[in-house]
């Protein structure tokens, strides 16, 4: 018989700081880069290569759409590896900004040591989760351009469609493969 107890707001925040969802705008912000960084070798081949753009639309817009899903996945995933390491190394200087901003104010000289150190944990959280998110976007479009460039120079004597299927849809994989290690 599973127990009716509640938990308590400690709980709960550990809970929600370990959670992997991620809001609704970061989603957006992660799938509109992923869409912005997917679609940039569509103007390489249509411009460089010479592909028809109404005849090869099928192929850019399915390429577009698995490459967007995929680094958007890279995205979420390499946030949540670096979102713990960046609240630890940053810990100190929350920890003293908002200690010292608490301690100006009058209403933080009337808390308790336990509502201080959760305002706390509460800013380190915020300051990681948004180093963490910027530095994953950078990161993760770096990389795909980097392994889509490569992909289309080792395969640049097939033809230009077999090239950017390849090139796309291998960049995306491996980027999302190399996302979920470690």
């Amino acid at each position: 018989m599973p127990s009716s107890k509640k938990w308590t707001k400690e709980e709960e925040r550990m809970f929600i700081e370990s959670s992997q969802d991620v809001s609704w705008s970061t989603q957006a912000l992660f799938y509109g880069n992923a869409f912005i960084v997917s679609a940039l070798p569509i103007w390489l081949y249509w411009r460089v290569q010479m592909m028809d753009m109404l005849f090869f639309s099928w192929l850019f817009i399915a390429m577009t759409g698995l490459s967007t899903f995929l680094v958007s996945f890279a995205y979420k995933k390499v946030k949540f590896g670096l979102r713990h390491k960046i609240a630890i190394k940053r810990e100190s200087a929350v920890s003293k900004e908002v200690m010292r901003d608490l301690n100006d104010s009058s209403a933080g000289k009337k808390m308790t040591k336990t509502e201080k150190d959760a305002h706390v944990s509460q800013r380190k959280n915020e300051v990681a989760n948004n180093e963490a998110t910027s530095f994953s976007i950078f990161y993760n479009n770096s990389l795909f351009l980097f392994l889509f460039l490569l992909f289309a120079y080792f395969f640049r004597l097939l033809h230009p469609a077999v090239n950017y299927g390849i090139s796309v849809g291998g960049a995306a994989f491996l980027l999302a493969l190399l996302s979920t290690g470690a």
